[in-house]
């Protein structure tokens, strides 16, 4: 799929804009909210999350996705922030490179800023026939199977639905979601505290567009990232 991607990027580049890409989230839940510390924390979130803005920077071969922080010195606001974010795995900064086959997330868990370095290409996308208008574009659908805790029980095995644009030939989407023949305008995460991120809005830029690669943090694998996740709810 690499190799599909870069000649396909090849040929249309010089004729692209780069691009500017706001995303909106929508909880999507399929368990009853519980009570707690856990069930006040997904209330605020699917009603303060949908407020924010999470945008995507993208070039033909690169692309930075991040939350719009807005400025704000309440510490306590701060955290329950944090809080909501992590539920969205929308805590870090994901910066793609196509030519480079590099995907970096960035994120300040445990009291120490780390970044995940894998590869572009390692996701196995299942792309699908079935079509649908999203936001006035024509998508088309992919799936992708995650394991949303103990991997060795199947019954936590969920779905991630991305349904791409092929008209715009931008091969990312919103946390680190990558590697389609187009841009996702509509992810879809299902569990049971899942969410959506859907495109509100595409800007499409003639100047430059300077992508900045994510540098500072410690260099960490994805698994042993997992290892150290594995026991904590929420990640400070």
């Amino acid at each position: 799929m690499k190799f599909m991607l870069i000649l396909f990027l090849s040929l249309q580049c010089f004729a692209q804009h780069n691009i500017e890409v706001i995303y909106k989230y929508q909880s999507n839940f399929e368990k009853e909210i519980p009570g707690g510390l856990m069930g006040e924390i997904l209330l605020k979130s699917s009603r303060q999350l949908p407020e924010l803005n999470f945008t995507l920077k993208a070039t033909p071969s690169k692309s930075l996705y991040s939350l719009e922080k807005k400025v704000s010195n309440d510490a306590s606001s701060q955290r329950i922030l944090k809080l909501m974010l992590s539920l969205a795995n929308s805590k870090g900064i994901f910066f793609s490179d196509i030519e480079q086959n590099v995907f970096k997330e960035q994120i300040n868990a445990f009291g120490k800023l780390y970044k995940i370095i894998s590869d572009f290409d390692q996701l196995q996308w299942n792309i699908s026939n079935e079509k649908k208008s999203i936001s006035g574009y024509q998508c088309q659908r992919a799936t992708l199977e995650f394991n949303a805790g103990n991997e060795n029980n199947k019954a936590q095995n969920k779905e991630i639905i991305a349904w791409f644009a092929t008209e715009l030939n931008y091969p990312f989407g919103p946390l680190g979601y990558r590697g389609l023949p187009g841009l996702i305008i509509e992810l879809n995460v299902n569990w049971d505290y899942g969410y959506i991120l859907k495109v509100e809005k595409i800007k499409f830029l003639d100047n430059i567009l300077e992508i900045e690669e994510p540098d500072e943090g410690e260099i960490i694998s994805e698994m042993d990232f997992k290892k150290l996740s594995k026991n904590s709810k929420f990640e400070n």
